[in-house]
């Protein structure tokens, strides 16, 4: 739909200046781009990092996905190379990345790591040489090789170990690991509505957090997958319950749960559902229960995701973190989406701005104190002295 909207509106465009100019301001538009990128990457640190970010295991791969990026950056060439040769053959699920998406993913972690109003377009990929191979989990896929979550997963794990490779080139660049998707409080809920008789089905966007931290501001607090970039809209729980036979117990933020850091991660969300009449199937395939996002520069790594099913008497029972959940009436699902990594050490974090979210209850009292080394004093406000002896231990130890 969107593709052929652009057609119709290019064709307007065409009849207005003609096609002869278009051309032309697409030739000066991508060379634009091109120079544009050259000076980003001029003003980038030399040198070569490799990084790995994990997968969760799941059935078609018990071991989970070790997602190795390499990335070198010349600025007198003004170039960057990306490597993901060095990664798994592909594997019996659907976890496997087409080529795009591996193409798109490594971008996406370069882009988010430069200079922002550098144009992402052809122009300015000139400047990125990307190595891939053919039947490589984030290479080249042949088929009838499965690609069906190629746009979220591993995509997010080749994202987030480009963006924290472009960190570790130095201070002031890159951003840590954006919290892993998709939780149940974004799974797919699917039914028989009582109500009408009805079949219905749609995927929830109902909760998540986790944003990566940057340099020098805190993460995005509802970034979603790093691809995303925080333009995924969020349920409205009210429309929800109105449309499907179903009831939202709690949504909030998890206080503690987001990367510790000079800049901090994002928060992970809590979030609890169920349906109010017949059974409901929730399908969800959330990563970063074993392996929550990681921080960069000595940022502290987000918490870890968890998934438990309530049941009518109350009681919690852990669920699988991969999943075709039935709910009856009267059930829950309790969904813990991860924290994003945290960017630099706690200790160099303003105590004024630890003291603030002691206040606003992103950060416990207790965790400023052995994390951050910020001492609070009865009125919330941070004790100098006491500050400053916990952070001269801490960075003595």
């Amino acid at each position: 739909g969107a593709a052929r909207i652009g057609e119709r509106e290019m064709i307007k465009l065409a009849d207005e200046v003609g096609w002869e100019v278009l051309h032309r301001f697409k030739e000066q538009w991508l060379d634009y781009s091109e120079q544009r990128m050259i000076e980003a990457i001029r003003a980038l640190p030399a040198g070569r990092r490799t990084t790995v970010s994990s997968h969760d295991p799941i059935p078609g791969a018990p071991d989970g996905v070790d997602v190795k990026v390499t990335i070198e950056v010349v600025p007198d060439e003004a170039t960057i190379e990306v490597d993901l040769r060095d990664n798994q053959d592909c594997l019996p699920c659907g976890l496997n990345l087409s080529e795009a998406c591996a193409r798109t993913g490594a971008l996406v972690g370069i882009f988010n790591s430069i200079d922002h109003t550098v144009p992402p377009n052809a122009g300015s990929f000139r400047r990125v040489r990307l190595h891939l191979r053919e039947g490589c989990v984030v290479g080249i896929p042949q088929h009838p090789t499965s690609c069906s979550v190629a746009t979220t997963n591993v995509a997010d794990r080749v994202e987030n170990a480009t963006q924290r490779a472009m960190a570790e080139l130095a201070d002031g660049y890159g951003l840590a690991e954006v919290g892993a998707v998709i939780p149940p409080s974004c799974g797919v809920i699917s039914g028989l509505d009582p109500r009408s008789g009805r079949p219905y089905v749609n995927q929830i966007i109902a909760g998540i957090g986790g944003g990566a931290a940057a340099p020098a501001v805190d993460a995005w607090l509802t970034l979603a997958t790093v691809g995303n970039g925080g333009m995924c809209y969020q349920d409205s729980i009210e429309v929800d319950e109105l449309r499907f036979p179903m009831l939202f117990r709690s949504r909030c933020f998890l206080t503690d749960s987001g990367g510790a850091g000079r800049t901090q991660g994002g928060a992970g969300a809590y979030v609890e559902y169920g349906p109010t009449a017949g059974e409901m199937e929730v399908g969800y395939v959330s990563d970063g229960t074993l392996n929550p996002a990681k921080g960069a520069r000595g940022g502290g790594t987000g918490s870890p995701a968890r998934q438990r099913k309530r049941d009518r008497d109350g009681a919690l029972h852990e669920v699988a973190a991969f999943a075709q959940l039935t709910l009856r009436a009267g059930e829950t699902v309790v969904s813990q989406s991860c924290g994003g990594g945290g960017y630099g050490s706690p200790l160099a974090r303003d105590p004024r701005r630890v003291a603030h979210d002691v206040a606003e209850g992103w950060v416990s009292a207790a965790q400023a104190r052995a994390v951050y080394g910020v001492a609070l004093g009865a009125d919330g406000a941070p004790e100098q002295g006491e500050t400053e002896r916990l952070r001269r231990a801490a960075e003595a130890s």
